[in-house]
C-alpha cells in the first residue's frame, strides 16, 4: 500500500561517453617527413644510376678510341707494306725494261721470216761485246725442232721447242762443226739461219741482221 508519499523516480542511467584515444602529436610530422625522405632517397638512387651510366659511357668511349687507334696504326703499317712492295715491284719492272733495252738496242732489232726478232752482237752500240745472236719468237705458235746454223759450218744441236714469246740466245759455245770442233769464242756471226719444222729463215747476212 502506498502511504501517499511519492517515490522518487529513478533516473535512467547515463550513457558513458567513449574515451578518445590520444594520438601521437608527432604523427603528422612523421607522416609528412616520410615522403620527403623517400624523395631524397629516390633522387640519390637516380644520381647513382646517372653517375654509373656516365662511367660506363666513358669506358665505352675510351675502349672505342683505343680500338680506332689500333686500326689506324694497322692501316698505316699495311699502307707502308703495300708501298714497300709496290716500290720493289716498280723497281724490278724498271730494271727489266732497262735490261731489254740494253740487250735489244734499236739498231740490232730486226724481224725476219717465221716471226723471228734478232739482236746481233757486237753491233754499233756495243762494238766490244762478245759475239752472240739473240732470237725472239714473236709468232703466236711455237717453233719446233729448231737448229741454228752460223757462218755456213757451225750448228747447234736440235732444240725441241721455242715457245711463242720466248727468247733464245746462241753463243759460240753452243755451236760446233761436223767434226765436233767448237766455234772460236771470238768469231763473229757473219751469216746465220734458223731451220724449223715449218721451214727456215735467214737471220744474218754479211754481218747484218735481216728484215722480213
Amino acid at each position: 500500500m502506498s502511504d501517499g508519499r511519492k517515490v522518487p523516480e529513478r533516473s535512467a542511467p547515463q550513457q558513458q561517453q567513449p574515451q578518445r584515444t590520444v594520438t601521437n602529436p608527432n604523427a603528422r610530422a612523421i607522416s609528412a617527413a616520410r615522403p620527403a625522405a623517400a624523395s631524397a632517397e629516390k633522387k640519390g638512387s637516380e644520381k647513382q644510376v646517372s653517375q654509373r651510366l656516365k662511367s660506363e659511357a666513358s669506358n665505352v668511349f675510351l675502349n672505342a678510341l683505343s680500338i680506332i687507334k689500333e686500326k689506324v696504326q694497322e692501316l698505316r703499317e699495311q699502307d707502308n707494306f703495300f708501298k714497300y712492295k709496290a716500290g720493289i715491284i716498280g723497281g724490278w719492272a724498271l730494271v727489266s725494261v732497262l735490261s731489254i733495252v740494253i740487250a735489244c738496242p734499236g739498231q740490232g732489232i730486226e724481224t725476219t721470216a717465221l716471226g723471228a726478232r734478232v739482236t746481233l752482237l757486237p753491233n754499233a752500240d756495243k762494238p766490244t761485246a762478245n759475239p752472240s745472236l739473240t732470237v725472239t719468237n714473236t709468232d703466236t705458235e711455237p717453233w719446233e725442232n729448231v737448229v741454228f746454223v752460223v757462218n755456213g759450218k757451225y750448228s747447234t744441236r736440235t732444240i725441241p721447242k721455242i715457245d711463242a714469246g720466248s727468247i733464245f740466245t746462241v753463243t759460240p759455245r753452243l755451236l760446233a762443226n761436223n767434226a765436233g770442233t767448237p766455234m772460236p769464242p771470238d768469231e763473229r756471226f757473219y751469216q746465220a739461219e734458223m731451220r724449223t719444222d715449218d721451214g727456215k729463215a735467214e737471220l744474218v747476212r754479211e754481218g747484218q741482221p735481216l728484215t722480213q
